[in-house]
């Protein structure tokens, strides 16, 4: 189930990336101050993710998680851990670069969006509904699924 939002600071960007590749709604503004990201987790019901002592970058904040590794990969199992998230059931359905979400889309109206090899080799296509990025599964996403794999510990 993804019914969890989060909202991480400028310290894990990589973490947000991450969550983003698993489903995960997390916005991700590294220009935002930390008064700035309490009030957005505030009136979005969002989780802030961070790094180190909380109490003092964001006094009042109830909904905050501060990650104890600096790797990222690390991080990751500690948000999965800590909110008992599923890392299969929404992967691939986020941009990682725009945390919008990420549809099918016919071939035709991509055409003119990607190489010609690329069109040629590939039957399906995603688009990001925020950005506009195309996505395919290529020989990179199987890489990235079996890096996941490994920092999981499961099969994805």
């Amino acid at each position: 189930m993804l019914n969890h939002r989060f909202v991480a600071d400028r310290m894990i960007g990589r973490l947000a990336r991450m969550l983003r590749l698993l489903g995960y709604d997390t916005l991700y503004q590294p220009e935002l101050k930390p008064a700035d990201l309490a009030e957005l987790a505030l009136r979005d019901d969002r989780t802030i993710l961070t790094r180190g002592d909380t109490s003092k970058r964001f006094p009042g904040a109830d909904k905050i998680f501060s990650v104890r590794s600096e790797l990222p990969t690390e991080q990751l199992l500690e948000v999965i851990a800590e909110f008992s998230l599923d890392p299969k059931s929404g992967l691939w359905t986020r941009c990682t670069v725009c945390n919008g979400n990420i549809a099918s889309v016919a071939k035709e109206q991509i055409k003119d969006l990607v190489k010609p090899k690329v069109y040629e080799i590939y039957p399906e296509f995603y688009r990001c509904a925020g950005c506009g990025r195309v996505y395919w599964r290529g020989s990179h996403v199987e890489k990235i699924l079996q890096n996941l794999s490994i920092v999981l510990g499961r099969e994805l």
